[in-house]
């Protein structure tokens, strides 16, 4: 059994020992994490730091080298004794299947979210979108990356695909606890499945060989950043308070996340700040856009242009409430990439943030599992603030017409061939948008 090495002991030592002396004196205090250095130093740290228990649920996990080596992470903490329970949504997760045996026989718990079968047909449509990762019920990781390259700026050279624009935010402090007692709850609830998978010897051999590589160039990794004097993260900010709010276990039930959501968005007097990379209104949301013009709140909303999506079917749902949004007094942008947007996030007031896995889409809404952090600080909020009005340098406003500005097409530099399946997608969508 390979053991952990001399510099995973002393960054363990290093985080175990100094964190919770510099972090005392406040009941929860935060990071923004909207680098993708931030994001993935954020998780290394959280995991070699961990003394108990960690609890990660996600709702895509891949098959890359970033996947890979974050596996081998979770691994090394098993074999130190960490109980390690990984949560994943059975249609998303990508983890070749000799290293999940290798895994398991390694220690480390996996369970999948809602996998097919016959007599839970309604379950192919209800996923788990969570993304949560929480450790020793004392520190917790939220928002809107997945656990693949694309979402931390290695897609082009791990996937051959894009990167994804994110944020997380991670918090210190008792509502790590709440979110421990979420994700405990999900893990015993019937709609998890513990896996229990197996592979031959030498498919497990090599399994362990592979991780055994990612495991050494990560080691190395820390060596280099233990002989840096740069601060691997920004120091946390205190705040005045945080809520972990989620839907209830394996339902959509009043008093989810949408409403709660919308319950925040009504109590904004001055201006709502909004990005979210699937944008298809549903009559609750409209709604409550319509109370906040009323009140004469701004409202801005960020999501992705055409060129910057990944998604053509929200994007189907999306355009044809343009010219409604606009009408209605939204200052609505479009980012045109060249990563696509999915940032799920807002800020109210300039005093409120709120960062999680929600979209603004009627699958957020009615069908997926959902979790958001509210965080109560002007500090914060005006952090998030800056990080999204940057993001508008890469982005157009939309008009009146349904347009970018300055433009006498909808979609410029958009090939024929994409906007036809667009249109084509449009004729469904009135159908199925309680889908999208």
């Amino acid at each position: 059994m390979r053991r952990p090495t001399h510099l995973c002991r002393l960054v363990l030592l290093v985080l175990v020992l100094c964190l919770p002396a510099r972090l005392a004196g406040a009941a929860e205090q935060v990071r923004l994490l909207e680098s993708e250095r931030e994001a993935a130093v954020a998780r290394a740290e959280m995991v070699l730091g961990a003394r108990q228990e960690i609890l990660a649920a996600y709702f895509i996990i891949g098959k890359d080298p970033f996947t890979l080596t974050a596996l081998a992470l979770l691994r090394d903490a098993a074999r130190r004794g960490v109980r390690v329970k990984l949560l994943v949504d059975d249609q998303w997760n990508k983890i070749p299947k000799a290293v999940e045996a290798h895994l398991i026989q390694e220690g480390v718990e996996i369970g999948t979210y809602h996998p097919f079968q016959i007599g839970n047909l309604h379950w192919t449509w209800r996923r788990m979108h969570d993304k949560l990762f929480v450790v020793d019920g004392e520190v917790l990781l939220a928002g809107g990356r997945n656990i693949e390259s694309a979402y931390f700026g290695l897609g082009p050279t791990q996937s051959g695909r894009r990167n994804y624009l994110d944020c997380d935010v991670q918090v210190r402090g008792a509502v790590a606890a709440e979110a421990r007692t979420y994700f405990l709850s999900l893990w015993a609830s019937h709609h998890v499945e513990k896996q229990r998978t197996r592979r031959g010897p030498a498919a497990e051999t090599r399994a362990a060989q592979l991780l055994d590589g990612f495991q050494d160039w990560i080691d190395a990794r820390i060596g280099q950043e233990l002989a840096s004097s740069a601060p691997l993260l920004a120091e946390p900010i205190p705040v005045e308070g945080v809520r972990f709010i989620h839907d209830a276990v394996g339902h959509k039930r009043s008093g989810g996340v949408a409403r709660e959501l919308f319950l925040l968005m009504d109590a904004a007097r001055e201006s709502l700040i909004i990005e979210s990379p699937y944008l298809v209104p549903s009559d609750a949301l409209r709604e409550v856009l319509r109370r906040a013009q009323a009140r004469g709140v701004h409202v801005r909303i960020l999501t992705n242009s055409l060129s910057a999506t990944d998604n053509l079917w929200p994007q189907a749902g999306y355009v044809g409430h343009k010219k409604w949004l606009v009408a209605t007094g939204v200052e609505l942008w479009e980012y045109r990439g060249p990563e696509c947007l999915h940032t799920k996030a807002a800020v109210i007031d300039g005093k409120q943030a709120v960062i999680g896995s929600y979209n603004l889409d009627t699958l957020s809404e009615r069908l997926n599992s959902e979790i958001v952090l509210a965080i109560d600080s002007p500090a914060v909020a005006e952090r998030l603030r800056r990080s999204m009005d940057t993001h508008l340098e890469r982005a157009w406003r939309i008009d009146a017409r349904g347009y970018p500005e300055g433009f006498d097409e909808p979609y410029p530099g958009i090939t024929g061939w994409k906007r036809f399946k667009l249109r084509l997608l449009r004729l469904l969508a009135p159908f199925i948008e309680g889908m999208l």
